[in-house]
């Protein structure tokens, strides 16, 4: 089977959101190794890891550009190479704050957009997202059928049905929304109210915080159904803002 490979955000090791994500998943963000998870009050240790099963297998992360397999002729360097090249001349974006917020069914840590900085800092993040979808394209091969069952079409819109005809996602450009997935999806809300407000204590710390997004990872699935693992960290030089 061929390895799949993704563009993401992943918080730096040794940061207060690397620390406390890595810990509630139980596995560190950047080595992939196995971390005890905290307590939760009325969560068994089960309950915790079941519920954190499907974030964990893919890491604490920020999505740019969603899994994808490499197209015929490309190979991991080409990709590698790229993207050492991408990150030239960009800026790191500093995030004033982050929110605990449910998104669909499951919860996950997004930005605020409440003031002026905050919204353009979200402005930058899309952009951000916007380039790497377009520009690492290239390097991806067309979704199989299966792949494409996967995100479940029946219940996308017309314009998610045409971004995953186009670009192998349904969550780019417009529809994007930069965020870190922390659970499962919940079904029951008076459960997912309990979750909620034990995540927002849990992240106090780094909700209030800024967030220096200065780098993006290259990060790789050996054989489907296996976790990801960062393949390789790029940062943005530290170029002065403008004006």
């Amino acid at each position: 089977m061929k390895p799949r490979y993704a563009v993401y955000f992943v918080p730096e090791p040794g940061t207060a959101l690397a620390k406390l994500g890595s810990a509630l998943l139980g596995r560190d963000s950047e080595t992939g190794c196995p971390v005890s998870q905290p307590r939760f009050p009325g969560f068994m240790e089960e309950e915790l890891r079941a519920l954190t099963a499907d974030a964990r297998r893919y890491g604490l992360h920020a999505t740019l550009k969603a899994p994808f397999f490499l197209k015929e002729g490309m190979t991991e360097p080409d990709l590698l190479l790229f993207a050492d090249r991408f990150v030239m001349g960009r800026q790191s974006i500093v995030l004033p704050r982050l929110l605990v917020k449910r998104i669909g069914a499951f919860f996950a840590l997004v930005l605020s957009e409440e003031t002026p900085p905050e919204r353009e800092a979200s402005q930058r993040i899309n952009t951000l997202a916007a380039d790497t979808v377009s520009l690492f394209d290239p390097f991806r091969t067309a979704p199989s059928g299966v792949e494409i069952a996967r995100r479940n079409p029946q219940k996308l819109s017309a314009r998610q049905l045409k971004l995953l005809a186009k670009w192998g996602y349904p969550y780019v450009f417009d529809e994007y929304r930069f965020h870190f997935t922390l659970t499962n999806k919940l079904g029951d809300d008076a459960a997912a109210d309990v979750v909620q407000k034990r995540l927002e204590a849990y992240f106090q710390a780094v909700c209030h915080a800024p967030l220096d997004l200065s780098s993006l990872c290259i990060c790789k699935q050996i054989v489907p159904g296996a976790e990801f693992m960062l393949l390789q960290r790029f940062y943005f030089p530290d170029i002065p803002a403008s004006g």
